[in-house]
């Protein structure tokens, strides 16, 4: 394995569909968090949890977000362990820009790739089987 320091570009890269999308997906979540607000009810925005009645991968994430920003850190653990290494994830990444105005490039194998590929969809799994049983 190989870890370069790279050059970051100074302007945003992002194509201008991911930003839309991202936009959406902010309005979207704004509106039914003001609709849950006023409603006074809760706004369930699973869908798959709707539609089939099993917990997707994700979800115990806007609730584990939630608890994080209300500083109750064992319950934001207990509603979905994978919110705290897309976090960690988003902060490293984030920090190494930041911080040395570089990214970090990393190069694998092929046969590195696989065992990352494979522990990751491990992770997932077994993350999904917690959610599923322990989160409901």
């Amino acid at each position: 394995m190989k870890v370069k320091v790279v050059q970051v570009c100074r302007r945003p890269s992002w194509p201008l569909w991911a930003v839309l999308i991202v936009l959406i997906w902010t309005g979207l979540g704004a509106t039914a968090l003001l609709l849950s607000v006023h409603l006074d009810r809760p706004v369930a925005l699973c869908l798959v949890k709707r539609w089939t009645g099993v917990a997707c991968p994700t979800c115990g994430f806007t609730r584990g977000a939630l608890s994080l920003l209300h500083g109750d850190i064992g319950q934001a653990w207990l509603y979905n362990p994978l919110l705290y290494s897309a976090l960690a994830f988003f902060f490293a990444v984030t920090a190494a820009r930041v911080v040395l105005a570089r990214g970090i490039r990393i190069s694998l194998t092929s046969a590195e790739r696989s065992i990352v590929w494979i522990l990751g969809v491990a992770l997932f799994c077994a993350n999904w089987v917690y959610v599923i049983f322990c989160v409901g």
